[in-house]
């Protein structure tokens, strides 16, 4: 007889499969894909007992290398994180440093353009000062040259010029025009030594001017300097934090390569246990592995879902037939509780994934699946695969029991049992079975 049960919709769905069971009711089904233990051992012979043996240990071994390797990655992983924060850090700093050179470069290409403005005004006014220096011994030269003519024609002395004059008008005139030469003498010296003077004083003040912009010049491009061996000792730590972001990229490659290696070996090892099955199984559906009993004990049943539409607004199953041995949970070892959890989320096979959708009849995705069939529960996880891979405490792969949450980068996934998942995998393949290694998860984190 074939111990089949068709799993109904209704929040008590697992305590009437589990009465039905007790009852040993009847139900034929149609199952699709069968996801079996191996068949049991007492059909085997003992070289094929010793082997499957041996692979069970090898599978274990391996998956906690896995493990091991995984943590590495991830610890690999948060260094990069970290040398390349710090590289960040460091590059900004030589940005903030260069933006300050860039601030000197400018103030001293205007202090340049100042000297040189300078310095040319320097030049004019010595070349102002040399004028007026000769304009005063030209004249000085001028005022000797008359005085000595007066003296050649005898005219020696203005009062022999005053005295000759024939009248009091004449002597007046006589007078005035001494006086105006002797005015127009001193006051022709006095006007070319004032500009002389005032000459000089602007080359001195210039020259004065150019030591102070020289100095400032000299200040900032110190400045300059000391902010140039900075950028220069930044961009030696940056390039050693590259060196080491890169040493460390490789370390991780090669953990990623070790542990899709050894996921290659787990998947030929279960493989094998498959074939070994296919051989010896005569039909998996007609002679089940064992049925439930409602204490849940160790042993299962083939439940078939998908395809079961029950009336009402409570229809449970949209996607493709799914058949679950459900001692893949019952044999595992682990809590009531986290079995109970399980038997409640592989109702939900084959409905839809749905980006952000919080139902697990018309669709959701992986961490929703997780809250709401933890939800059910009375267990609140927050949606979010990042949040969940925080939440509840971590446990190893050789710990991992079923209900407990595996984390993969940005996904996350209910562990069943025996190296199953269950998750809302993808909008091509809604809500579905796996091998908990079908890619490098990060952590198992238990909720309960």
């Amino acid at each position: 007889m074939k111990n089949k049960f068709i799993i109904k919709t209704g929040k008590n769905l697992l305590r009437t499969v589990l009465a039905v069971a007790t009852a040993a009711a009847l139900v034929s089904v149609v199952p699709m894909t069968v996801l079996a233990e191996p068949a049991t051992t007492s059909e085997l012979t003992e070289e094929q007992k010793k082997k499957l043996e041996e692979d069970k240990k090898k599978e274990e071994q391996l998956k906690q290398q896995i493990a091991a390797n995984q943590q590495q990655l991830n610890n690999t992983n948060s260094q990069i994180g970290q040398l390349q924060n710090q590289k960040n850090a460091v590059n900004n700093e030589i940005a903030g440093l260069n933006e300050q050179i860039s601030y000197l470069m400018a103030n001293i290409n205007i202090l340049e353009g100042d000297i040189d403005a300078t310095e040319q005004a320097i030049t004019e006014a010595k070349i102002e000062l040399a004028a007026a220096v000769e304009r005063e011994n030209k004249q000085y030269e001028a005022t000797k040259t008359r005085i000595k003519c007066m003296y050649e024609q005898g005219d020696t002395n203005y009062v022999t010029l005053l005295v000759m004059s024939s009248s009091l008008s004449e002597f007046l005139s006589n007078a005035e025009y001494i006086e105006k030469v002797y005015q127009y003498d001193q006051n022709l010296l006095a006007d070319y030594k004032e500009t002389k003077k005032q000459v000089q004083e602007l080359k001195e003040n210039l020259e004065m001017q150019e030591l102070e912009l020289e100095a400032e010049r000299d200040d900032l491009a110190g400045q300059k300097s000391e902010l140039d061996a900075k950028v220069a000792n930044l961009r030696a730590v940056s390039a050693d934090y590259e060196s080491q972001i890169t040493a460390a990229r490789r370390q991780a490659e090669t953990y990623s390569a070790q542990i899709r290696k050894q996921n290659a070996e787990v998947k030929k090892i279960e493989q094998e246990r498959k074939n070994l099955t296919e051989q010896k199984k005569t039909n998996t559906v007609s002679n089940p592995v064992g049925t439930i009993t409602p204490t849940g004990a160790v042993g299962g049943t083939a439940i078939t879902t998908g395809n079961i539409v029950s009336a009402g607004p409570n229809a449970k199953f949209h996607g493709a037939q799914y058949t679950i041995d459900t001692g893949v949970i019952t044999s595992a070892p682990g809590s009531a509780r986290g079995k109970e959890i399980c038997m409640y989320a592989i109702q939900f096979l084959g409905n839809p994934y749905k980006h952000a959708g919080r139902s697990l009849i018309t669709g959701t995705d992986c961490s929703g699946f997780t809250s709401l069939v933890y939800a059910h529960f009375g267990v609140s996880i927050s949606p979010g695969s990042d949040y969940q891979s925080t939440q509840g405490r971590a446990v190893s792969y050789a710990e991992a029991e079923p209900g407990d949450v595996v984390v993969y980068p940005g996904h996350v996934a209910l562990y069943l049992g025996n190296g199953k998942i269950i998750h809302a995998s993808s909008t091509a393949s809604g809500i579905k079975i796996s091998n908990i290694g079908y890619r490098s998860f990060t952590s198992i984190r238990r909720m309960l």
